[in-house]
């Protein structure tokens, strides 16, 4: 397998997650409405706030996240394993998270309800989907030509 194919898996899978997620999620605000009788303002906000933090997170935290998996997959020694799509640290991470995300689920009364649950799941969604960005693009950069006044 290639280092490129190992990269474009990780986004794919960042991606793919990332929409599972909205999708449980979005699952969730109707269980809100149904069993715990959320109002649509309540709904309207999570969702806002799940999209603007989720956006931001995305952005800062997991894109640095995903450029420094992918200079750690570019720097591996070819041929390439599947299993080094992500360092062993990371595996214990993505284990973590999946049982935080079960507790959460579970515990949803203790929380504010599914519709607390919907807006965190909804958020890392949209978070994956956009720190998956990084692995899409390109990391040639234009180098700055010129000089920059002084004041």
């Amino acid at each position: 397998m290639s280092k490129n194919n190992l990269i474009y898996i990780a986004g794919g899978l960042w991606g793919l997650i990332g929409f599972f997620l909205i999708y449980r999620g979005t699952g969730m605000y109707q269980l809100a409405v149904d069993e715990q009788n959320s109002t649509q303002m309540g709904i309207v906000f999570s969702v806002a706030t799940g999209i603007v933090v989720g956006f931001f997170k995305g952005l800062f935290v997991l894109s640095k996240s995903a450029r420094k998996n992918r200079a750690r997959i570019q720097g591996l020694e070819s041929p390439v394993k599947i299993h080094q799509l992500f360092s062993i640290p990371f595996y214990g991470l993505i284990a973590g998270m999946m049982l935080l995300g079960i507790l959460i689920r579970n515990f949803n009364e203790y929380l504010g309800g599914y519709i607390v649950v919907a807006g965190v799941y909804c958020g890392i969604g949209i978070a994956l989907m956009v720190g998956s960005r990084a692995y899409w693009k390109s990391e040639t950069e234009v180098p700055v030509t010129g000089s920059t006044p002084q004041l």
